[in-house]
């Protein structure tokens, strides 16, 4: 039997159909739900196999499903690693929470992470006395680390959000990235969610959806072999998804320790379809082989929210944020010759 809310068995990934999927069968919803592309054969073991679970008297892969229709897939690992120990609060208010997030935290509960989310920090940590539960207004990738702004009840995540969508929001980012850019450099390209490969992944296309982010060259680098590196601020003037991610690709100034949008995409293959879980924090997954390591340079990519600016949820005052370099890419970038 399915529980009754997510929290109560996060070793299920739970589904329930929405009314536009109607008369889809139930293999090709499932692929359509996950986050990158699976051997149909592959997905109808799964699928005829005890990874699922639900509370009807039958359902196979060619099932046509229907609204309302709950079910749930056994994970076959868990990612979760225990609550952060901290989760630094950079400004906290009855209205306004902004917190400075550890990489490599996710943000919310997915397949692989449940407890090691910030939003379940925020809910067992920072819940007020009417019981209401800071919530995040933005996204942020689970290895960037940096500064998330919250609403302390519903009404203010609205307000907050409302905010991001008009681009009333400044935010601003620090890269170390490969290569050495000769200055500062806009991307302005439109960008589109979804490779052949990787679901998740957003692609350069020109019927994509208008992207513009604006760099600034802080500083060169060369490592022990000489090899070119830089700190760029980054500053996107719209939010798409990945989008410093692959401007920074597109640019070719990869993002140091991308597993997407670095080295090789096959690193994120690897590991995405691993049956084990993350490594420990700040170590290398073992499964990745000493080139890969050495071309990733970083167990993380190196990105963090700096910077943040906006207008208070409540009170409309501007409030403006920073946050420090985290102490592994300071440890990183001291590994490095200034030019």
């Amino acid at each position: 039997m399915i529980p009754e809310l997510p929290e109560a068995d996060p070793s299920l990934l739970q589904f329930e159909v929405e009314a536009n999927y109607a008369g889809w069968s139930l293999a090709r919803y499932v692929a359509e739900k996950l986050r990158r592309p699976i051997d149909p054969a592959v997905l109808e073991k799964i699928l005829r196999g005890s990874s699922l679970v639900h509370r009807e008297p039958e359902l196979l892969p060619d099932t046509p499903v229907w609204p309302g229709l709950r079910f749930a897939l056994r994970k076959r690992s868990s990612g979760d690693q225990g609550e952060p120990r901290e989760i630094p609060v950079v400004y906290q208010d009855e209205a306004l929470l902004v917190v400075d997030k550890p990489a490599p935290l996710a943000l919310h509960p997915s397949a692989r992470y449940f407890v090691s989310t910030l939003t379940h920090a925020l809910a067992t940590r920072h819940r007020n006395a009417e019981g209401n539960k800071p919530d995040p207004a933005h996204r942020l990738d689970r290895e960037t680390s940096g500064l998330v702004a919250c609403g302390c009840d519903p009404k203010n995540t609205r307000v907050l959000k409302a905010a991001f969508a008009r681009r009333e929001v400044e935010k601003s980012y620090l890269a170390l990235v490969e290569g050495a850019p000769e200055g500062d450099f806009d991307v302005d390209l439109p960008l589109a969610v979804g490779t052949p490969t990787v679901k998740v992944k957003v692609r350069v296309d020109p019927n994509g959806m208008p992207s513009l982010t604006a760099f600034r060259t802080q500083r060169r680098y060369a490592d022990a072999d000489g090899r070119p590196l830089a700190l760029v601020r980054c500053i996107p003037r719209t939010g798409r998804q990945h989008q410093i991610r692959a401007h920074l690709h597109a640019a070719g100034f990869p993002l140091v320790g991308d597993k997407l949008y670095g080295p090789d995409e096959g690193i994120f293959l690897k590991l995405a379809e691993s049956r084990t879980s993350p490594p420990p924090r700040g170590e290398f997954d073992p499964l990745l082989t000493p080139d890969e390591r050495r071309a990733l340079r970083h167990v993380r990519q190196a990105l963090h929210a700096d910077e943040l600016s906006l207008s208070h949820p409540s009170s409309g005052e501007r409030m403006r944020f920073s946050a420090p370099l985290p102490e592994d890419l300071r440890a990183l970038i001291a590994g490095l010759r200034p030019l």
